[in-house]
């Protein structure tokens, strides 16, 4: 690339019917201090250019690491879902279990209180039916106590005692 100082040190030869060395060296002059601004403004573009792109480097760094937060906290929810379902599933399984043992009890206890039961009854049939041959009994003596041959055997007895007097 031609610099600004070669094209003002730039020297041509001279010809019979050369050009105005005075208007040449003046419009190099003028290329020259065009081609000073557009290397300026040139170096302050790139410049400019290396900011911007340093900028945009630092922000697709800023997303990238926002883009894989993002995916974590998606795969961290992920997890925390499945493992809740996991733990759902034991916890229901568990009270599933603990519920069939409850039940399994509860039979067990009402086989006991039918069995109890039907002991009872008839241990209670067996006491009822000492308490009907009692009553039968009773009042078989009752009978004899209170018919009339006791009373008149009383009688009797009243009427010997009054004899011995």
């Amino acid at each position: 690339m031609i610099t600004s100082m070669e094209i003002r040190s730039q020297h041509f030869s001279k010809t019979v019917r050369g050009l105005k060395e005075e208007e040449v060296r003046n419009f190099l002059a003028q290329v020259a201090q065009d081609y000073e601004k557009m290397f300026a403004e040139n170096a302050i573009l790139r410049e400019q250019i290396q900011k911007l792109e340093f900028e945009i480097s630092k922000y697709r760094k800023m997303e990238e690491t926002m883009n894989n937060s993002l995916i974590l906290a998606q795969q961290t929810a992920e997890d925390l879902k499945q493992n809740a379902r996991r733990e759902a599933a034991l916890m229901l399984g568990e009270s599933k279990q603990k519920i069939a043992e409850m039940l399994n009890i509860y039979q067990d206890v009402i086989k006991r209180l039918n069995v109890y039961s039907a002991e009872l009854k008839a241990q209670l049939g067996g006491q009822m039916e000492m308490l009907d041959k009692s009553q039968k009994r009773f009042e078989e003596l009752a009978g004899f106590f209170y018919g009339k041959d006791l009373k008149e055997i009383l009688e009797s007895l009243e009427a010997v005692k009054m004899e011995v007097v």
